[in-house]
């Protein structure tokens, strides 16, 4: 009797043993995928979509703001898609992410846009030199590469006296389109899709030539131990997902 009664002890013992070692693997898995915040819409309409979408989640900021944050703790993350080739750098030169485990998704623009479309960019070019107090929002060049971006094209083509009275830096380019909605004397240095999505009138697509390329790269962290990660990454850079994009206004290498 007392044999029996060890026996089934040790039976539940290994049994308790073995779900906790699969609950700590499953505490060790990676969950995290940081996504440019600009990438948000049609990221997160794939997500809804995804069937294993309980094995991770995302989440959506600037991607200078989101790198560091990866670099403070990688531990959680299976991949990044940034708006930078600097962002991403920045994990290859920490050994976060592999140079062979890095491809590019897309490619953007930047466009001056504003709610209410009312002159042509010649006209506000030629008002705002002679004095006009028009406020330009840019994205935090801090925060986010679309603020680097900006601000390449703002030294190009105003003097200084305008950056220092006209321009406003804050937030990421999200923040800024979201601001140019709800401010009809404002303008904004934005990506083309974030002008789109929010149904703002484009006065002029700066030419690529005024700043870096805006390309978006896709990292898997070298630690990423997530399946439906990888199978997530996939079905971004599918055909389908790929028309949705250039819907949107992205450009894909072909």
């Amino acid at each position: 009797m007392l044999n029996i009664f060890f026996t089934k002890l040790l039976i539940i013992s290994m049994f308790l043993l073995v779900l906790l070692i699969f609950a700590g693997c499953d505490d060790d898995r990676t969950k995290i995928i940081m996504v440019a915040a600009s990438l948000e819409e049609i990221v997160n309409s794939e997500y809804v979509d995804t069937v294993d979408k309980d094995k991770f989640f995302i989440n959506y900021g600037g991607s200078l703001s989101l790198a560091r944050r990866v670099e403070q703790n990688q531990k959680k993350i299976g991949a990044v898609i940034f708006a930078s080739d600097y962002s991403i750098d920045l994990l290859v030169k920490k050994g976060i992410i592999d140079k062979k485990n890095i491809k590019t998704l897309v490619n953007n623009s930047l466009v001056l846009a504003t709610k209410n479309k009312n002159q042509s960019y010649e006209d506000f070019m030629d008002k705002i030199n002679k004095g006009y107090p028009y406020k330009i929002v840019i994205a935090d060049d801090k925060l986010a590469p679309a603020g680097k971006y900006s601000i390449q094209i703002v030294d190009k083509l105003f003097s200084e006296d305008i950056k220092n009275k006209n321009f406003i830096s804050s937030g990421d380019v999200s923040y800024v389109s979201n601001l140019l909605m709800y401010k009809d004397d404002y303008y904004g240095i934005i990506y083309k899709t974030e002008a789109i999505k929010n149904d703002l009138d484009i006065i002029y697509e700066f030419p690529n030539h005024l700043h870096d390329e805006i390309v978006y790269k896709i990292g898997i962290l070298n630690h990423n131990n997530n399946l439906s990660i990888n199978n997530f990454i996939d079905r971004l850079t599918s055909k389908n997902a790929l028309i949705k994009l250039i819907d949107l206004g992205f450009k894909v290498e072909k």
